[in-house]
């Protein structure tokens, strides 16, 4: 709008490239200032809407902050006075910091080892993850932290747990969530899912291993059984496991895979990996009511 005084984001939203501009400015600033900021997400509950209005904001999530998001524009727009939208301007960016520091100064309790059993850790770890995936972001966190910490003596290097989960494998050029290396060569696949798995999904997972030249590797995915799976349950799932377009992939309940896992890892390593979770937790990126739920679960 400084650059362009005919631009109007509430009748032709997408004229200025929005994406761009986020993706390439906007998201680098808040970054760097610690404002609480996903990679694409804010502007996807705008994608491809050209007037931003009420019959837009109706249905949003949460709906309050569309209404709130067209009513300030409307301000904006309308000011004309430059006084009185630069107020208008610093007043947003004042709310924003206000935010970053309500987020930043949340505590976020550390789990306490020792007094409970690795069980218990790995049970309050899978509601924790079950409760607030943040998009995939936790649960991919969870089971990356645990494998790597099973091989953390073998000479296998595993992949993907720190990896960003905001765009697809086709995207970013993952082989899958999670991956592990022998001599630098892939031979263990894992996608990580508390969604509902559908054909969509095996076909992306095997447009995937096609378009690397992995097809005949292993995939496993980690998930909520059998609520999962249910939709897939038609194409003929024996015992867990499917052969789809000469494939076979395996299903494993997450939370059986977490506790079963975490019965393997020495006290030191449950240590570091609730320590390491909680990390995730202290992000300002990490949503409020994550972060409550965290320190619900681990009340110290």
């Amino acid at each position: 709008m400084k650059l362009d005084d005919q631009y109007n984001p509430l009748t032709n939203f997408y004229g200025c490239n929005p994406r761009a501009i986020f993706e390439h400015g906007i998201w680098y600033t808040l970054t760097q200032h610690n404002i609480p900021c996903g990679k694409s997400d804010p502007l996807n509950v705008a994608k491809n809407i050209q007037e931003l209005n009420e019959s837009w904001a109706t249905g949003r999530r949460p709906q309050s902050a569309a209404f709130a998001a067209v009513n300030f524009l409307r301000i904006i727009v309308n000011s004309k006075s430059n006084k009185d939208r630069a107020l208008l301007e610093d007043y947003f960016y004042f709310k924003l910091v206000n935010y970053a520091k309500k987020v930043a100064s949340i505590p976020v309790n550390e789990a306490i080892i020792g007094v409970i059993s690795k069980q218990e850790i790995a049970n309050k770890l899978c509601k924790f993850a079950l409760d607030n995936p943040e998009s995939g972001a936790t649960p991919q966190l969870l089971i990356g932290k645990i494998i790597k910490a099973l091989f953390s003596s073998s000479s296998l290097v595993v992949s993907g747990d720190e990896e960003s989960v905001f765009g697809t494998n086709t995207t970013s050029k993952k082989p899958a969530d999670i991956w592990i290396k022998k001599d630098n060569e892939t031979i263990f696949l894992f996608e990580v899912t508390l969604k509902k798995i559908d054909l969509k999904r095996l076909d992306d997972c095997i447009g995937t291993l096609y378009a690397q030249g992995i097809f005949g590797l292993p995939v496993t995915f980690i998930c909520r059984l059998p609520e999962d799976i249910s939709s897939i349950q038609k194409v003929g799932i024996v015992g867990n496991s499917l052969i789809y377009k000469n494939k076979r992939f395996e299903f494993v309940d997450f939370s059986a895979f977490v506790t079963s896992c975490c019965a393997l890892l020495t006290d030191e390593q449950i240590t570091q990996l609730t320590s390491e979770i909680r990390e995730f937790i202290m992000a300002v990126t990490t949503l409020i009511k994550t972060k409550d739920s965290w320190n619900e679960i681990f009340n110290g």
